[in-house]
């Protein structure tokens, strides 16, 4: 079940995560990729920040950190809209440990100065995220936290997918 935030349904907070919904349809149901049979999401969704690594490096109660940085989240979109763009058209295959997937690369409106906003109202740096959709995964539905362009870089390598696919995220 999603957790709702900010008096809506377009945005959500699950484990750690600041998420924003996005719809794909017509999606193949499986993509194969070195030996490995994934299978589409049963819902899509973009990352659009990892709270629960700002709490670890900011080493202040969780809970406070985590609720203040909802609520500036939520002041933020009542006046600026963050949402999303587009696909870039680059997909990656990421792997981390026994968890696969297929990663579509994506633009969000406004992410750039949400995410500045947030760092000088904690008094920190907020290191923007690589925002993506994951729409395939060998587990269902367990997706690879990609939290930085280093942990992209390392944990994933772009691929070629089906114009199929494309068609389905309208590229």
């Amino acid at each position: 079940m999603k957790n709702y935030i900010c008096n809506g349904e377009k945005f959500f907070f699950n484990k750690g995560y600041i998420c924003l919904n996005v719809e794909i349809n017509n999606l193949p149901e499986k993509f194969s990729i070195n030996g490995h049979n994934l299978y589409s999401k049963s819902s899509f969704h973009t990352s659009l920040l990892c709270v629960k690594n700002i709490v670890e490096n900011y080493g202040k109660s969780v809970e406070k950190i985590e609720q203040k940085i909802l609520e500036q989240f939520c002041e933020f979109i009542s006046k600026s809209s963050i949402s999303f763009i587009s696909y870039t058209g680059d997909f990656r295959f990421a792997c981390f440990e026994e968890r696969k997937s297929v990663i579509a690369m994506c633009k969000v409106s406004n992410l750039e100065s949400f995410s500045k906003s947030l760092g000088m109202g904690l008094g920190i740096e907020i290191t923007l995220q690589p925002t993506h959709v994951t729409i395939y995964t060998l587990q269902k539905d367990v997706g690879i936290g990609l939290n930085s362009q280093a942990e992209l870089d390392t944990k994933s390598v772009l691929i070629q997918v089906s114009e199929e696919i494309r068609k389905s995220l309208k590229i």
